[in-house]
């Protein structure tokens, strides 16, 4: 059955029931009392009962209106609860974001980002989650996080990708590796008499993948070591005269600090970082205005040899919408 009343006139409906009066219920709900009164009719013409039995002086509830005083106040409450769970997303105040980055980009720029992101923002919490190129990308796709931070891999067409980092591969190795000794920049064929003691990363990473696009490139053999991430790569060549081919900033941050990095020219090959956002799907607010912490902190950081910042501000950056920043 269709039914014209609407919140409007269960609020009416309330106020009049709860002051027994017309005239002050059209002054709590700054209404003329003609309105008031033309609003009470509409519902009982449309529900076809009377709910009130008016006289010169009392406006009363009928029988059949007080059962439907409890149910419209339980409905109104949850009605302006659900609204206030909605502009509490809106405004930031609460709700839940997922982030995917590349392990490097999640401790140098997110980390910070979120931390500024949750000062302002208590109640929202966070996840973060690291991982290779194609994970990030895929998690992406499927709606898994709100975005990612990472090298383009797959070129997904459902995706968009803002170029935030340009980021220089070269050698990072233990100190006593004779890569290490060099305080020149080293070139690619410069590897080659060490080509054994090169660790790999997994296929599944975008470093991986430039691993084995430069065995090929350069005619070196195949690596007998591999790890699935930077932090074991840590683990492995801490044990010594051992080295492996990564950008400037995974060279940089985590444990690999400690190592030596050398940058390779000859040619120079550098990773794209790019904020990852599905086509045609906005950021929430929230998300929105983490992105904006992560833009401020970029803008902020001063970038590590072989690190060039190409992304600092929002509204130069390609595929990213610009935010306004009021609540």
């Amino acid at each position: 059955m269709r039914t014209n009343v609407s919140i409007r006139h269960l609020r009416s409906f309330v106020a009049v029931a709860k002051t027994g009066s017309f005239t002050r219920a059209a002054e709590r709900l700054f209404l003329t009392q003609s309105t008031l009164t033309a609003t009470i009719q509409q519902l009982e013409e449309d529900v076809g009962l009377t709910l009130f039995d008016r006289n010169t002086r009392n406006v009363a509830l009928t029988d059949t209106a007080v059962g439907f005083l409890e149910k419209a106040e339980r409905l109104l409450q949850e009605f302006d609860a659900m609204i206030g769970d909605l502009r509490s997303i809106s405004e930031s105040a609460e709700g839940h974001l997922r982030i995917a980055a590349a392990p490097s980009v999640l401790t140098w720029l997110v980390v910070p980002a979120a931390d500024r992101f949750g000062a302002s923002f208590p109640n929202v919490t966070l996840s973060l989650r690291e991982g290779g190129s194609a994970d990030i990308e895929r998690r992406v796709v499927n709606g898994e996080v709100d975005f990612g931070l990472s090298s383009p891999q797959n070129a997904y067409r459902e995706l968009e990708y803002a170029p935030l980092l340009k980021d220089q591969y070269g050698v990072v190795c233990s100190a006593d590796h004779p890569l290490a000794q060099s305080v020149e920049p080293l070139d690619w064929v410069d590897i080659a008499p060490y080509e054994k003691t090169m660790v790999g990363l997994a296929s599944d990473t975008h470093i991986g993948i430039l691993h084995r696009e430069t065995l090929q490139r350069f005619g070196l053999a195949s690596y007998k070591e591999e790890v699935s991430s930077s932090s074991s790569l840590f683990s492995v060549l801490s044990m010594g005269r051992r080295f492996s081919i990564v950008p400037a900033l995974t060279a940089k941050t985590h444990q690999l600090s400690e190592l030596v990095f050398r940058p390779l020219n000859n040619p120079v090959i550098e990773r794209d970082i790019c904020f990852i956002t599905r086509k045609l799907r906005s950021l929430s607010p929230s998300a929105g205005r983490l992105q904006e912490a992560v833009l401020a902190i970029l803008g902020e950081l001063k970038a590590p040899p072989g690190v060039a910042v190409i992304g600092a501000q929002g509204a130069e950056m390609t595929g990213v919408r610009k935010r306004s920043t009021k609540a």
